[in-house]
């Protein structure tokens, strides 16, 4: 997948990521949203939004396991909101 499509991926996915607001577990949710993207993918849309005005604070003290395809990913919750 060339890094056009993930922009214009990343683009979208802001865009209804917005419309979600606040979101409890950002990874949950991207992998909800995007449920045959591969790790790669979703690593690559967590940067973008990492970038975008947000404000972004970990929902847990506990770490959970997020399964992605066939491979595992173990992450604290983050939430996501408007930026304070």
């Amino acid at each position: 997948m060339n890094s056009d499509h993930i922009n214009i991926i990343g683009l979208y996915t802001i865009q209804k990521l917005k419309q979600s607001l606040p979101i409890d577990d950002l990874m949950a949710w991207l992998i909800n949203e995007s449920p045959q993207a591969e790790l790669g993918q979703i690593l690559a849309t967590l940067n973008v939004i990492y970038q975008e005005p947000l404000t972004i604070t970990p929902a847990s003290e506990t770490q959970r396991t997020y399964r992605i395809g066939n491979r595992e990913l173990t992450a604290f919750p983050q939430r996501v909101e408007l930026l304070k």
